[in-house]
């Protein structure tokens, strides 16, 4: 994740946290699973296996495929 992306996901934080009343820790793990995501679909673009997918970005199997589907049925609508 590039240091803007990162500086966003915090201000968005504490932004969020500050609005709604709510702990930033729960934002963070929003960003952390918008890294995970972000890795899932680059490696899957390098041409990897979902198992090598989900080894590599540290996330279940099924994790991987849920993310993948995601992204297909959003492009496909």
């Amino acid at each position: 994740m590039a240091l803007a992306d990162t500086e966003y996901c915090e201000a968005s934080a504490i932004k969020n946290a500050i609005s709604f009343g709510m702990m930033a820790a729960h934002d963070s793990s929003a960003c952390a699973m918008r890294h995970k995501s972000e890795d899932v679909l680059r490696l899957k673009a390098e041409g990897k296996t979902t198992d090598c997918i989900a080894r590599e970005a540290g996330v279940s199997r099924s994790t991987v495929t849920r993310i993948l589907r995601y992204v297909e049925r959003a492009s496909a609508g």
